[in-house]
């Protein structure tokens, strides 16, 4: 058992500036010492603050490498996640991916989930409209 909740905000956000500050390094000119700079800038506050979100992130900054979390992290979508980590929303009598808005802009990648912008809007789980949604709790309990 570890001593501190690995998918704290701050556990999160020092993982972030680590893979982030380890791959522009290795890879300069790909745009990523950008994002490195941003989040060194607006400090912790770029996090979402729901726990699925954190969640999310905290699995996919703890691969094995650096260069493999970054990639993910920039490109991967909420539905190529692993099932159990899927945020879901039922319309109707179907359950659908729910996306991330933040302002005016509803987008179904996992780097929308961290306001590299700094501008302090928290986001939220929504529908394909944007519409403010509930999730599924899908969670399975240990007997």
């Amino acid at each position: 058992m570890e001593l501190f909740e690995s998918n704290t905000s701050l556990n999160v956000y020092r993982k972030l500036l680590y893979l982030l500050g380890d791959y522009s390094c290795s890879f300069p000119g790909t745009g990523v010492g950008k994002l490195f700079k941003q989040a060194t800038e607006n400090g912790k506050k770029i996090l979402p603050t729901d726990k699925l979100a954190l969640k999310i992130l905290w699995s996919i900054l703890s691969m094995d490498t650096p260069a493999a979390a970054v990639s993910k992290l920039l490109n991967m979508r909420f539905s190529n996640l692993p099932t159990e980590m899927q945020p879901l929303v039922k319309k109707g009598r179907a359950k659908e991916v729910a996306f991330w808005s933040r302002g005016s802009s509803v987008s179904d990648k996992l780097k929308d989930l961290i306001d590299f912008s700094g501008e302090g809007k928290k986001g939220n789980w929504t529908d394909v409209d944007g519409n403010k949604a509930e999730l599924l709790d899908i969670t399975v309990e240990e007997k």
